[in-house]
């Protein structure tokens, strides 16, 4: 099909058609209650309307489209030329598919079948299950920033503990200093030159992210400036219940595009601590951004508990200067689909990644996880290690590059993927690779693949066990051990309950095949 560029009117163009078509929310902050869903068909025919001229109709993807026509209104002017930008790149896309090679493992069927709309914004039980219950188990008082559907919470929020000059909230208050370097990254859209055959695959779905964009929570640390703990909580709501698909059309969506900009100036230090959640079935689309300055130190947990209808996509971006250290610890276990892109760039000698995440898949969940670690600067090191335990018909993906440019001597890189399948109707994708281009390296990579050890069973059962308790105690504690660097009980309970859940699920398998054995 032939690909058009679209032109920088198509934003007026746009808004005015999807209000020709019932759209009627978008002047509003929130759409009233039973306002009509920019499904499929309208958004479809907005764009065809906004583009007349301009795009062929087949040079415009049908879905993603739709997806632009059910984007919600703009919390802060500032972002209304990053919207025409990237609404301009969006609709001269395709959208993300299995032929491309980036995508070739995950199916996206259940997003492309669904209608996107408008979330309610009603947050009900996840403020106590997320906010509050997290406040109580705290030993002091955190700063909090909440933002509903990809909209700051002033309500939810309190950053009031931040000291030493450091900011957390919406982009219309961001200090004047960082705020021109914010609006000119929000400008840079991933991936746009990219390699097809070596890409993560984030382009389409950042430049969705910024098209639809209502508000960018904006973290920024001063250089010399230490921050203990921040938490940075993203909640998703479903659709008006009022508001239901007709009999016989395909299920509905809410979608938000929750993005994060975050910078450490020189010397700085933080932990922060990003939570997604959300309840009902929606479609959270979000965007990360991290510079660390020089000698900056961030320690990074990031939770992904999407409720079990969620489709969840996310890139996190981390770009370190010289002698600077990210530790990320990347926890996925919500969501009916996920995928995580997370890349890494080591732009500053002596800079250093390291990378600990942990999947946990039941029933027919899909969780993916592409990352690429590129050492642009000599004399960096990073270390990765996946683990990823899944029961049911759930189905794992990691895909994991670490790239080593002319140049860049004197490299250290590991990285390993530990998997357990307790099912088996599971299913794990593992893909770990190195594109080494110089000398003087230290590199190595490796994946491992299997069930609980016997043997560590048996150990468990001689001192009084049963088999099924020892599963459980090993599964948990296995989790248990990753989560241990993430600063949030609840959120540690929470996994390790799953991950209970998965060994049951497992030791009931075994009993299955005791059984058919002894036929």
């Amino acid at each position: 099909k032939a690909r058009g560029r679209a032109t920088g009117q198509s934003q007026a163009m746009l808004t005015a058609c999807i209000a020709s078509v019932g759209a009627a929310y978008l002047p509003s902050q929130r759409p009233a209650p039973g306002a009509p869903l920019c499904g499929s068909a309208r958004g479809r025919a907005a764009v065809r309307c906004a583009e007349a001229g301009t795009l062929t109709q087949s040079a415009v993807d049908d879905w993603l489209g739709s997806a632009v026509a059910a984007r919600g209104s703009v919390a802060s002017g500032l972002l209304d030329e990053v919207r025409s930008e990237a609404t301009d790149v969006v609709l001269a896309a395709r959208r993300p598919g299995r032929k491309q090679e980036a995508w070739r493992r995950t199916d996206l069927s259940l997003l492309y079948g669904a209608t996107l709309g408008a979330p309610s914004g009603r947050v009900g039980e996840l403020v106590a299950g997320y906010v509050e219950e997290e406040e109580a188990a705290a030993a002091a008082a955190r700063p909090r920033l909440v933002f509903v559907d990809g909209v700051y919470s002033a309500d939810l929020s309190d950053t009031s503990s931040l000291g030493g000059g450091a900011y957390a909230g919406p982009l219309e208050q961001v200090p004047p200093e960082v705020r021109e370097a914010v609006l000119e990254s929000l400008r840079e859209i991933p991936e746009r030159e990219a390699d097809p055959r070596t890409e993560l695959g984030c382009h389409t779905f950042a430049a969705l992210n910024q098209a639809a964009l209502s508000d960018v929570a904006c973290v920024y640390v001063p250089s010399g400036v230490a921050v203990d703990t921040l938490r940075l909580i993203l909640l998703s709501t479903p659709s008006y219940p009022d508001s239901g698909a007709e009999a016989g059309a395909s299920p509905q969506l809410a979608a938000s595009h929750p993005n994060l900009s975050l910078w450490l100036g020189d010397g700085a230090s933080l932990s922060l601590l990003q939570q997604y959640a959300g309840r009902g079935a929606y479609f959270c689309n979000g965007l990360s951004r991290l510079r660390l300055g020089e000698n900056a130190s961030l320690t990074h947990a990031y939770l992904q508990e999407q409720s079990d209808g969620a489709v969840h996509v996310d890139s996190v971006l981390a770009t370190l200067a010289a002698g600077a250290r990210y530790d990320a610890n990347l926890v996925q276990s919500g969501g009916r689909l996920s995928r995580v892109n997370l890349a890494v760039r080591l732009e500053g000698r002596h800079s250093h990644a390291s990378l600990n995440g942990i999947a946990l898949g039941s029933e027919s969940q899909l969780l993916d996880l592409h990352s690429a670690v590129r050492h642009v600067s000599p004399d960096c090191s990073s270390e990765q290690e996946q683990r990823n335990a899944l029961a049911g018909r759930a189905r794992v993906v990691f895909r994991g590059a670490v790239q080593v440019p002319h140049g860049s001597d004197n490299t250290t890189a590991n990285q390993l993927c530990r998997s357990l399948l307790l099912s088996d109707s599971a299913r794990v994708d593992i893909s770990p690779n190195l594109e080494i281009l110089t000398d003087d390296v230290v590199c190595t990579h490796g994946a491992t693949v299997a069930d609980l050890d016997d043997e560590m069973v048996f150990y468990l059962q001689a001192r009084g066990l049963g088999r099924a308790e020892a599963r459980v105690l090993l599964l948990e504690g296995w989790a248990r051990s990753l989560m241990g660097e993430v600063p949030s009980e609840a959120a540690t309970r929470r996994v390790a309950a799953k991950a209970a859940g998965l060994a049951r699920e497992g030791a009931a398998r075994e009993v299955r095949k005791q059984a058919m054995s002894s036929i």
